[in-house]
């Protein structure tokens, strides 16, 4: 069975479900350049139709998330539906604007205009897709599938799947039980005007920030916040929003949407320090959503978790979620985002041919995230060749152990290997690597490499083996995806404080496992021989605000463009010889040292020997 799905919404995505697994997954972004990229993932589906094969006759469903053209561009007012809703707010109480009851009334008035199935069908056409191929999934079904068939854990037990997300058909939120082998049962949808997710994309908006793109950056400010004025703030927005009497719902009492919600904060926060309000909206955003889950475990009886939609992506609310003692697991989707409702809705299409077959469905977890192209020592060499003026390079017998010798000696490396990570998170493939015990090292990448935002933490990846020595996590939660936050430990303050959160040294990492990355595995192994610290710090390849870097063009083009030391691409090192001077003796003799020779030993993984 293989079945296309695909995301026309905001960051664009198509994947490829092909015997039981997500076999491919890319977000049309790395191929556009363009961030969060919006629309038909053309490119995506071009490479996906490229390097699996894929033909009308051999796919069996188009899967496409959403019943309704998605949104394209939050907080500009371009979409009139948008902006019909934002005005409404303005004018119409609160109880008629957040009323289930306009759920129909919305998705008939959005459906006006070409059908999508028909849209759709027009974008797939240089593939010749007969439109009676094309199935279209409720989004929140889209986020609630991926959640629970993605799950490592799934088993037969009952499962409690939640999704939250800023909207998307309508509704901004579900609750479904699954029992037995995947028998949905949605408890409760709730209408757009419900959102929390809304609440906190309209206070990143308020604060100067890209709204559905640096909300992570609000929670990255809100530790540094006093207290007593956060709590000043927290009080104000609970006037908007809050639980329910029998807190199996978030009530927006305001009935406000984005644009009317920011027009309100201008008034209501005016005089309060972005920081104070940053730690207002996280801490409401925590209450609810914990108080919230809590009574659903309680309600339904369910203590095991999966969840999924955009709200999700929050690691310091997922951090409070695992440490909750009202569920046994919990399964956060990694990247669970609208990128992720591709999936989604191929697993729904997947689960509902097997059930009309009579079939049991079984998919494969969905494991290490390595989903995306790759590209070969050919591809970089090709690349390279343009640049003969400008940069040098040579190929390595061990590029994993010289790059650790290199970041031994405080040398700032970007790494590009293997299959490109799907998703918001780096997970070493496409990743700037430094020492996680240098400070001087977040300074450096903030103001030369990546111009982030001054109080934006980075991250440690961890060896799997030294995560008890740097992480506190009493429930032993998997945390392969940076997807997850932590409390650190008084050695990781010393081995990787460069990864922490500068002011409450909280730790968001992605834990290594020999099996999901051997190469990263094995250069965090060299990297611990030489120093006997088990991480290094790790960001994305990127600089700020352009997406990971895919193809090895990208990777140089990047690397001329900052001020990394070096770079590697797959076996090959590359760098400016004009940098070099930043590098200590040993960097240089490592660099310089001439043509490696070829044909060394490696492992069924590809891992030197």
């Amino acid at each position: 069975m293989r079945i296309l799905g695909v995301h026309d919404g905001h960051n664009a995505t198509a994947c490829l479900y092909d015997s039981g697994r997500i076999v491919a997954m890319v977000s049309e972004e790395r191929f556009s350049r363009k961030k969060n990229q919006s629309g038909f993932p053309r490119l995506a589906v071009q490479w996906l139709v490229d390097e699996y094969g894929i033909a009308p006759d051999n796919l069996d469903v188009i899967a496409a998330a959403g019943l309704l053209a998605p949104m394209q561009d939050f907080g500009k007012q371009i979409d009139p539906w948008y902006r019909l809703a934002s005005t409404m707010s303005k004018v119409v109480p609160s109880k008629i604007m957040t009323s289930p009851a306009l759920v129909k009334p919305y998705r008939a008035l959005r459906s006006l205009g070409t059908p999508r199935i028909t849209q759709l069908a027009r974008h797939l056409a240089p593939y010749h897709v007969p439109e009676s191929k094309i199935r279209l999934v409720e989004h929140h079904t889209c986020h609630a599938h991926a959640a629970y068939w993605l799950d490592d854990r799934r088993g037969p037990e009952p499962t409690l799947v939640v999704t939250l997300d800023n909207t998307g058909d309508g509704s901004c939120g579900s609750v479904n039980v699954v029992e037995g082998p995947g028998e949905f049962r949605r408890l409760r949808a709730y209408p757009s005007l419900q959102s929390v997710g809304m609440m906190y994309t309209a206070i990143t908006r308020y604060l100067g920030m890209k709204p559905v793109e640096d909300e992570h950056k609000v929670m990255g400010l809100a530790p540094y916040a006093r207290s007593s004025h956060a709590e000043r703030v927290y009080q104000i927005l609970k006037t908007h929003m809050d639980l329910s009497a029998d807190g199996l719902e978030i009530v927006n009492k305001s009935g406000l949407w984005e644009d009317a919600y920011v027009q309100r904060f201008q008034r209501e926060l005016a005089g309060f320090r972005f920081d104070n309000i940053a730690a207002g909206v996280q801490r409401l955003l925590e209450d609810l959503v914990t108080g919230f889950l809590k009574t659903w475990s309680r309600t339904t009886g369910v203590r095991k978790l999966a969840l999924g939609g955009g709200v999700f992506m929050n690691v310091k609310l997922n951090m409070l979620i695992n440490e909750m003692e009202d569920f046994d697991e919990v399964y956060f989707l990694p990247s669970c985002g609208d990128e992720s409702i591709a999936a989604g809705a191929a697993l729904k299409c997947a689960w509902d041919l097997h059930q009309a077959a009579g079939k049991e469905f079984n998919p494969e977890p969905l494991g290490a995230l390595y989903l995306g192209p790759a590209f070969s020592n050919d591809d970089v060499e090709a690349a390279l060749k343009p640049y003969g003026g400008q940069l040098r390079w040579r190929k390595c017998d061990d590029v994993e152990r010289e790059t650790a010798h290199l970041l031994r000696d405080n040398v700032v490396v970007g790494r590009m290997t293997g299959r490109m990570e799907f998703g918001a998170r780096a997970l070493g493939n496409r990743s700037i690597l430094a020492r996680a015990d240098s400070l001087n090292n977040v300074r450096k990448i903030n103001a030369a490499i990546k111009m982030r935002d001054f109080w934006m933490p980075f991250a440690p990846s961890l060896l799997s083996e030294r995560c008890a020595d740097y992480v506190a996590n009493p429930t032993k939660s998997p945390a392969p995806y940076m997807v997850l936050a932590f409390h650190s430990t008084a050695l990781a303050a010393k081995d990787v404080i460069a990864g922490l959160h500068p002011f409450d040294l909280s730790c968001r990492p992605p834990i290594v496992e020999r099996d999901w990355n051997p190469r990263f595995h094995y250069l965090l192994k060299c990297y611990e021989e030489i120093t006997g610290v088990g991480g290094v710090l790790n960001t994305s390849f990127n600089l700020h605000g352009d997406p990971l870097v895919c193809t090895p063009v990208d990777a140089i083009e990047t690397y001329l463009r900052s001020e990394l030391d070096i770079l590697t691409a797959e076996d090959y090192m590359i760098w400016d010889s004009r940098r070099l001077e930043k590098a200590d003796d040993l960097a240089r003799r490592l660099i310089n040292r001439g043509p490696s020779s070829e044909g060394s030993s490696r492992d069924r993984h590809g891992v030197p020997t």
